[in-house]
């Protein structure tokens, strides 16, 4: 109140003081010097809940698609009790199988990279933050987690630095023995990489797998049998504005540990010899002998998924199949049947199965949305599958004949949202692989799934309608792709500049701005840099 009673007095002091003789400049500074004390040492403004009272947030959609899940895990013993890992939009769980979710993370960082319960205690669950799959619009992390009470409350437990954290294992026998797997930075360089190790549950973590600055871990696995053997898939890369470096300090490998990782060797025996980028490491739960292995390589025929029938010892490629060799930085995961070890399943732009220890695959699932990043195989039943993709998760009875999605996940990204000056006024906006959707704010009866209407696909991001025209929408998608969309004809056309032959050719980002005069209703501005001689780290 005093602060607010200063000002007040200030503002009469000028009124009285114009009145008399003096200059206005000297009033102003006057009345100035008044209230300013006052106001740094009574002002206590509010922050956070306290700033926005009492509004709250209403869910208007789109729900006809989920979003991007990067980490799904279950109870063992329990499949009624699922964690879900949201790229942008936290942890979620249910304890009835699917059928309702609710959000546990929210006063924590809403990337998440890791989710893994403790085998011996399934109501602890440890969640590494950062999404791993390293595109080039992916959130940071801060850390890693534990909870102890089921994600009732969580507790920091470290690696604040660590940016994402790519994988968790907790020892089989001792809770309080954990393996980090830590990525780092994307866009830099930074110590906090490579394999941690607490041996009192989170107090203290003891860096025992480093290469460098560069060079951080993305996947671990433990043995089945043994837990003191330990693999580790080491992955130096490095973002840049205009391209992306897998592999770039050739450091990448695998490395195993015999010692409850006091110490690593290169188990590379069959692997490609040139430069290496991301891996991603498969052992059977049945047999610790049998190992699959997702490589990257520089040599497009060295690439796909390799086998080692003697823990690792020597590899062998197995299989070339374009969903073991796209996009290894986006698709890496291995997963293998908990009791068959003849079976094995990849993460890709599609899901794809093997029975045969990868003679032949199949696609899992039809009508599943496309970029898979994890998959859960039922210990107690394997032939259900739980799958999480770019459009939500999805689940399978029959070992990925069929799939239903779950439509209670709403964990969609929107990389832009703009409005107009209707009344109700309109929502446009982007979705990260799921197009470009525009809806009203309000409807009587709530705004259902058929009023949101697609104005374009890809990955959406800049959407705006047109200051003018209401039948005009504006929606980009990825790489400088934009588009005008007629509502009333639902005909879309490409409005991306070129260059001419003789000018230099234009670079878009990934999300290159737009915008719309405020002035004049034809003017419009569109984002790029100029494609000039390009050395080889520029190109991509």
């Amino acid at each position: 109140m005093e602060c607010f009673s200063a000002f007040f007095l200030s503002k009469y002091l000028i009124q009285l003081l114009k009145k008399s003789k003096m200059k206005k400049t000297f009033l102003y500074i006057f009345a100035l010097l008044l209230s300013l004390p006052h106001l740094n040492a009574q002002a206590k403004f509010p922050k956070g809940k306290a700033l926005f009272g009492g509004l709250r947030a209403r869910q208007i959609g789109p729900a006809t698609m989920s979003g991007r899940i990067s980490s799904i895990a279950v109870v063992d013993d329990q499949p009624e009790v699922i964690y879900i890992g949201a790229a942008g939009g936290g942890v979620w769980k249910t304890v009835t199988g699917g059928t309702t979710f609710r959000p546990i993370f929210d006063e924590h960082t809403q990337s998440i990279g890791k989710i893994t319960i403790d085998p011996s205690n399934p109501e602890t669950v440890w969640v590494g933050t950062g999404e791993p799959w390293v595109r080039n619009s992916v959130s940071v992390g801060t850390g890693i987690y534990k909870s102890t009470n089921g994600g009732t409350n969580w507790k920091s437990m470290g690696l604040e630095n660590s940016e994402r954290i790519g994988d968790i294992i907790v020892h089989p026998e001792n809770s309080d023995i954990v393996y980090v797997a830590v990525l780092g930075h994307l866009w830099d360089a930074n110590e906090e990489r490579g394999v941690f190790k607490t041996i009192d549950g989170g107090q203290n973590w003891e860096k025992v797998l480093y290469l460098d600055a560069d060079t951080g871990c993305t996947d671990l696995a433990i043995d089945p049998d043994n837990p003191d053997v330990l693999y580790a898939s080491m992955w130096s890369y490095r973002r840049l504005p205009w391209t992306f470096d897998s592999g770039f300090t050739g450091k990448s490998g695998i490395y195993k540990s015999t010692d409850g990782g006091e110490n690593w060797d290169t188990i590379h025996k069959g692997l490609p010899t040139g430069k290496l980028g991301r891996m991603g490491i498969g052992v059977a739960p049945s047999n610790g002998q049998v190992i699959y292995l997702s490589v990257e390589a520089e040599q497009q025929k060295d690439k796909g998924l390799y086998l080692s029938t003697n823990q690792g010892e020597s590899w062998e490629q197995v299989s070339t199949d374009f969903n073991t060799t796209v996009r290894p930085f986006y698709f890496s995961n291995v997963v293998v049947d908990p009791k068959n070890d003849s079976i094995v399943t990849k993460c890709g732009l599609n899901a794809i199965i093997s029975e045969d220890r990868a003679n032949r695959f199949r696609v899992m699932g039809l009508g599943v949305h496309s970029d898979i990043h994890d998959i859960w195989i039922d210990p107690n039943n394997t032939k259900h599958i739980l799958l999480g993709t770019d459009g939500g998760v999805y689940e399978s009875l029959d070992r990925g004949q069929t799939f239903k999605m779950w439509m209670n996940l709403p964990v969609s990204q929107f990389y832009h949202v703009s409005v107009d000056n209707d009344k109700p006024y309109n929502v446009y906006g982007g979705l990260q692989d799921n197009g470009s959707w525009f809806a009203p704010s309000q409807k009587a009866g709530g705004i259902g799934n058929s009023d949101w209407k697609s104005s374009f696909g890809g990955d959406g991001f800049y959407s705006f309608r047109h200051p003018t025209n209401k039948d005009i929408i504006f929606s980009e998608y990825q790489g400088g792709n934009l588009a005008r969309y007629n509502q009333k004809t639902g005909q879309a056309k490409e409005i991306r500049p070129y260059s001419k032959a003789d000018e230099d050719k234009f670079r878009f980002n990934w999300n290159a701005p737009v915008h719309l005069s405020p002035n004049k209703s034809e003017r419009m501005y569109f984002g790029c840099l100029l494609y000039t001689s390009p050395s080889p780290r520029d190109r991509g």
